[in-house]
């Protein structure tokens, strides 16, 4: 069920008294992406086919509006982050989908990266994920173990490899989620947050995650493409163009680091990573 913005912002609210010490950024982009390159400012809200880089635009906007900006590396500002949570919630073609924001505690063994990766895949999608419960052969539910294995890898480059500075203790792990679906035109999206603790190891700098009980919260929108296209004029004004991909680098932590090792086969996601269109073929399946 839709919920009217204002209440979302209510159900944001005790968000804005969580604190971090460092963010580190992420941005997905799920399905196929029918915008016209050639669009002007006008038709990328106006025309339903554009409107994956409208809502691209209208969340880049809430972010620089909020100084929510993490390109430069890793974020320490955390009242920005909340900003651009609760502006972006507030657009008026915005709908929160169910009554608040879903939480879930993440039960950490410590020292086990496939593990963490384990817990949030399976709390973000709400079931157990492909890699932790193998579909039989023939199954039906590819789309959601292909989903699975986005989110997991997409929450993946998001665990640093080292700590910085010794007094960054309290992490967010931030992952900002666009979809459209293939023969549609219904866009929705998700932002989601994983707060844990994440140690310094004093000899040689590396990332140390112990067990802990961390948490996951998640918020998941419905837009309502018809607003967009009647008030594209009103909307042209304040809100700047982007692409879905000049989305995606603006939302990213360029952290300049190597991948943190895990223990999954390098198989089950080259697909993935190697050739983008593997995914787009995916949702035309």
């Amino acid at each position: 069920m839709a919920v009217h913005r204002g209440l979302v912002l209510l159900c944001l609210l005790p968000l804005a008294f969580a604190r971090y010490d460092a963010l580190v950024s992420g941005a997905l982009f799920e399905g196929v992406n029918t915008a016209s390159p050639d669009a002007d400012a006008i038709s990328v809200f106006k025309d339903y086919k554009n409107h994956a880089d409208a809502v691209a635009s209208i969340l880049l906007t809430k972010a620089k509006e909020s100084d929510f900006d993490p390109r430069d590396g890793i974020h320490t500002i955390p009242e920005t982050y909340f900003s651009f949570l609760e502006n972006a919630a507030s657009f008026p073609a915005f709908f929160h989908r169910g009554q608040e924001d879903e939480q879930h505690a993440l039960r950490l063994k410590g020292g086990d990266n496939d593990q963490l990766l384990d817990e949030i895949t399976d709390k973000y999608l709400q079931k157990p994920s492909s890699f932790s419960l193998p579909s039989p052969k023939g199954s039906k539910n590819k789309r959601e173990e292909e989903r699975a294995l986005r989110i997991r890898q997409a929450f993946r480059e998001l665990i640093p490899a080292t700590v910085e500075k010794a007094e960054w203790k309290d992490w967010a792990l931030s992952l900002v989620t666009i979809q459209k679906p293939l023969g549609s035109d219904n866009i929705t999206f998700e932002l989601a947050h994983v707060r844990l603790e994440i140690s310094r190891d004093d000899r040689t700098g590396r990332a140390v995650i112990g067990p802990q009980e961390a948490t996951l919260v998640k918020s998941s929108y419905s837009v309502m493409g018809s607003y967009i296209s009647f008030y594209s004029n009103e909307i042209a004004k304040f809100i700047e163009k982007a692409t879905v991909d000049e989305f995606l680098r603006a939302m990213t932590t360029r952290q300049h680091r190597k991948l943190v090792p895990v223990k999954d086969d390098p198989e089950d996601y080259r697909g993935f990573m190697q050739n983008q269109q593997s995914q787009q073929e995916s949702f035309r399946s």
